[in-house]
C-alpha cells in the first residue's frame, strides 16, 4: 500500500466532474433540471499502478427568475481496496445570470457561487470551503431539421487552504436521429495542487417522453497519467 500511495502522492487524486450541463443556458421561472450519474473509473499512475474507483454525481437546475438560475451539485468518488482513505465528497451552490442573448441563439451567462471539497484537486488541498466563479458562452438551434447545441466556458475556483484550479471546457450536442442524440465534451484543468488534465467524454442518449438516458466514454487524453471511464446518466426536465 505504501508505493500505491506515494504513486497517487505524486500525481494527486484527480477526476472530472459531470459534464456542463446548461453551460450558458438558464431555465425558466419553476422549471427543473436534474441529473444523476455513476462512472466506473480506472487510474493508471506514472508507475504502471492501477486503481479502479466509483464516482457518483447529482446535479440540480431550478429556474428562480427571469434570467436567473440556481445550481446544486453533489459528487463523491470511492477507491477500491485498500485505497478507501483517498475517498473523496464535493458539493457545489451557485447562482447563475444570463448576460447577453440574440435573434441567432447565442448566449453569455456568469455564474458565482460557494464549494466545499473536491474529488478532482489531489490529496494535498480542496478540502475546505471555497468559492467558483465561472464565465460561459454557447448557442443553440437547428440545422437541416436537427436540433444541435456548442458551448465553451472558463472557472476558477479557489479554497481557504490555499489550493486553486483552473479549468475550461468546451462541448457540442447534435440530434442524431429522431429521439437519439450525440454530445461530446473537453476539459482541461490545472491547479497548484494537482496535476495537469485533459479528458474527453463522449456520451450517446435517448430522450424518452419523461426523461434521457446516456451512456458514454471518458477517456484521458493529456497530463500526468492515464485514466479512462464508463458513464451512465439519468436526466429529468420539468
Amino acid at each position: 500500500m505504501g508505493l500505491k500511495i506515494a504513486s497517487l502522492a505524486g500525481v494527486g487524486i484527480v477526476g472530472v466532474s459531470a459534464p456542463a450541463h446548461a453551460a450558458p443556458w438558464t431555465q425558466d421561472p419553476g422549471n427543473i433540471y436534474a441529473r444523476a450519474s455513476i462512472a466506473a473509473e480506472t487510474l493508471e499512475t506514472t508507475n504502471a499502478i492501477s486503481v479502479d474507483a466509483t464516482r457518483y454525481d447529482v446535479y440540480a437546475e431550478y429556474g428562480l427568475a427571469d434570467r436567473w438560475t440556481i445550481t446544486a451539485k453533489a459528487e463523491s468518488i470511492a477507491y477500491e481496496n485498500d485505497l478507501s482513505d483517498f475517498n473523496r465528497e464535493a458539493y457545489r451552490a451557485t447562482v447563475r445570470h444570463l448576460l447577453w442573448q440574440n435573434e441567432s441563439g447565442w448566449k453569455i451567462s456568469a455564474e458565482a457561487g460557494a464549494v466545499y471539497g473536491a474529488t478532482s484537486a489531489g490529496i494535498f488541498g480542496c478540502d475546505t470551503l471555497g468559492g467558483e466563479a465561472r464565465l460561459s458562452a454557447g448557442k443553440s438551434g437547428a440545422l437541416k431539421d436537427r436540433d444541435y447545441y456548442l458551448f465553451g466556458d472558463i472557472a476558477i475556483i479557489g479554497y481557504e487552504d490555499g489550493c486553486r484550479r483552473e479549468r475550461a471546457e468546451f462541448g457540442y450536442g447534435s440530434q442524431v436521429l429522431g429521439r437519439v442524440h450525440l454530445g461530446q465534451q473537453v476539459w482541461l484543468e490545472q491547479g497548484n495542487q494537482s496535476a495537469t488534465s485533459v479528458k474527453v467524454e463522449t456520451m450517446l442518449s435517448y430522450q424518452f417522453d419523461r426523461f434521457d438516458l446516456s451512456a458514454g466514454y471518458r477517456d484521458e487524453i493529456g497530463g500526468e497519467f492515464e485514466e479512462d471511464a464508463y458513464v451512465i446518466a439519468i436526466t429529468v426536465r420539468r
